[in-house]
């Protein structure tokens, strides 16, 4: 499904774009009305949610104009103007529903998915295809009884291609349902996808050709009366992952705090209004101005979920817009209102500036079947002031699972979430002993267990075993990174366990991002920072060995082409230089071929990641480079 967002406030924008986009839709984005008509006339859209007050074109009379022109896809309004007479002349311009800020975003989701249900020939909650299984409520994908899980984009695939099972979609097809213009990859990348898609698909059970390739024409579903490959055995229940929900709402709180200036910016307008109007100093001008800042603060704090600087903000723009003077007795109830939003807007950026994003997961150690050992080492851990949990089954790390998930929500989930509670988390342990024999483990409980530890960020790991061989060794690392003590010492335990766990408190990891396109440095700043990395970004190849000295990086993330200096130079030039020579490299460019690959291997990267992965696949890789070096750190001191 295709959306085209039209808002003017920049901060409101990339919030709902980044809603929207973590529902699979394709979202395209216009910050004002004639740039909104313009899209319209390239693209077809499901939907269009159109802000009321834009420059260029407002948002009645755009809407007007779609009905003028035979358009019928529906309309969602959205404005900061709550009155019976804008409601009306909403509908009268062809509105199909209306909302006003501040509004809940599940609000908003939910008139978004009322609206596009209308616009399909027949309400569905799940679209089938022999053993495959597409709910559009839970937004989960079943092979028989085996849960896929997909990226965004392969979802995205999957559901256009059973809502429309009997039609061949051509790349550029694809890309115009898929993609949103700003994103314009090439062809290429739809085949890769797709690829990716029927990995999954063929590892759950499927045939290789669920997805027919049609020569020249491109891409459709095999005839569902064809397949007739076996079930899969079902599995037992997965541990739940963390939601699509908890990353944006993280994303959210990262979004809020690099619009900083912003909304301080609006604050100093409405303050500078405020003492003009005092001194009978107050231009048309600056009360024009003062009045949209107010009038932008109330719609942006809302969507922000802070009700309460958004009910200020309104209540300012109230006074503002009177056309009969502003009395003392009202200079005064301004006055305060705009210093009550003043310290309610520091007070929820100091919380979050205090707030640790990255969560201080707990250390998981496996214990071999040894009760007595996990009770002994359980009591050592206790004398050393730490927290520890013991999980003697699956269902007791199910407990685990959740509580980490609530931890990763930085915003609560309830409709009453505000930035005011954004550092609540539910407590967790530091440590979590789970008694178990790895060589006893059936395959549905060892994914489930690697699935816990490799979750987005990954839970740290050590395993202990009184079984030192080769072949125990090579089971439990396929686990995921991790350190493994072949010893039944609970002294040498306990050393083991403190060993990593120091290492886990160091600070934040530190990723210098390179690249001069800015655009692609906030996106950056976007995906990593919620999950616990702390972002330092350079645009200007020149300055990047003073950068480089200044923010001594974790991690180093070089885009391949730039002006003055190429990403090539610059691993070179750091790997020349005996300091740096360890620093993990990576880059991350749209240069995705054999060639480049090997120019990136051979200046001396670590990895090279294609710019169209998904979010999370770039913040795996990048986890994976961080926990070598860890694991390099702490073995070392072990073998010590």
């Amino acid at each position: 499904m295709r959306i085209l967002l039209v808002e003017d406030d920049e901060s409101v924008a990339k919030a709902l774009e980044k809603v929207l986009t973590d529902e699979h839709y394709t979202v395209d984005v216009a910050d004002d009305g004639q740039a909104g008509w313009h899209l319209v006339n390239i693209y077809d859209y499901d939907l269009v949610v159109l802000d009321v007050v834009l420059p260029k074109l407002d948002g009645l009379e755009l809407c007007q104009r779609l009905r003028e022109c035979s358009y019928t896809m529906p309309v969602l309004l959205l404005t900061a103007l709550d009155s019976r007479t804008k409601k009306l002349a909403g509908f009268n311009a062809g509105a199909d529903d209306y909302i006003t800020k501040p509004f809940e975003l599940e609000e908003l989701l939910a008139r978004v998915r009322v609206l596009l249900r209308r616009v399909q020939t027949m309400v569905v909650s799940t679209l089938e295809w022999g053993q495959l299984r597409l709910d559009l409520n839970s937004r989960e994908v079943n092979y028989g009884e085996i849960y896929l899980s997909l990226t965004p984009k392969e979802y995205g695939l999957l559901e256009l291609f059973l809502r429309n099972p009997s039609q061949v979609f051509s790349r550029g097809s694809i890309l115009d349902h898929l993609w949103s213009c700003s994103e314009a990859p090439g062809e290429d990348t739809v085949t890769s996808h797709i690829k990716g898609l029927r990995r999954k698909l063929t590892a759950a059970g499927a045939p290789s050709d669920l997805i027919k390739t049609v020569y020249g024409v491109g891409y459709r579903l095999r005839p569902a009366e064809t397949d007739e490959t076996p079930s899969a055995p079902a599995p037992e229940p997965e541990i739940e992952l963390v939601t699509c929900r908890q990353k944006t709402q993280a994303a959210l709180v990262t979004l809020w705090k690099s619009f900083k200036p912003q909304h301080l910016k609006r604050v100093g307008l409405l303050r500078e209004a405020t003492q003009a109007l005092q001194t009978n100093a107050l231009t048309d001008e600056l009360k024009q101005a003062a009045t949209q800042a107010a009038h932008s603060l109330t719609g942006a704090l809302g969507i922000f979920g802070l009700k309460s600087g958004s009910d200020l903000a309104r209540a300012i723009e109230k006074i503002l817009r009177s056309e009969t003077p502003i009395d003392l007795s009202r200079q005064q109830q301004l006055s305060e209102l705009v210093n009550t939003l003043t310290k309610n807007l520091h007070q929820a950026f100091n919380q979050l500036e205090q707030s640790n994003s990255s969560l201080n997961t707990p250390l998981l150690v496996l214990i071999d079947n040894s009760i007595q050992r996990l009770q002994q080492l359980a009591t050592a851990l206790q004398a050393q002031d730490l927290n520890v949990d013991v999980a003697m089954d699956e269902a007791a790390l199910g407990g685990l699972r959740h509580r980490i998930n609530r931890a990763q929500s930085v915003l609560p989930k309830s409709s009453t979430r505000s930035l005011d509670t954004a550092n609540e988390k539910p407590s967790l342990p530091d440590v979590v002993l789970f008694n178990v024999c790895l060589a006893d483990l059936n395959k549905g409980a060892w994914a489930r267990l690697s699935q816990l530890i490799n979750q987005v960020p990954p839970l740290p790991i050590l395993v202990s075993s009184a079984d030192g061989s080769l072949t125990n060794r090579v089971s439990a690392s396929q686990l995921g990174s991790h350190s493994f003590l072949h010893s039944t010492d609970i002294s040498t335990l306990l050393s083991g366990v403190l060993e990593v766990r120091s290492h886990l408190q160091q600070p934040t990891n530190k990723v210098l991002a390179v690249d001069d396109d800015p655009q692609v440095l906030e996106a950056l700043r976007t995906l990593l920072e919620p999950k616990g990395l702390q972002l330092i970004t350079l645009n200007q190849p020149v300055d990047f060995w003073a950068t480089l000295q200044s923010s001594s990086p974790d991690l180093l993330l070089l885009d391949m082409e730039m002006p003055d200096f190429s990403g090539i130079e610059l691993c070179q030039a750091v790997r020349q230089a005996p300091v740096w020579n360890q620093l993990p490299i990576v880059f991350f460019t749209a240069h995705s071929d054999a060639d480049a690959k090997i120019a990136a291997l051979r200046a001396g990267a670590n990895d090279l990641v294609d710019k169209s992965l998904a979010e999370s696949d770039l913040f795996i890789r990048l986890c994976d480079q961080l926990r070598r070096v860890q694991l390099q750190q702490t073995m070392a001191t072990l073998s010590c």
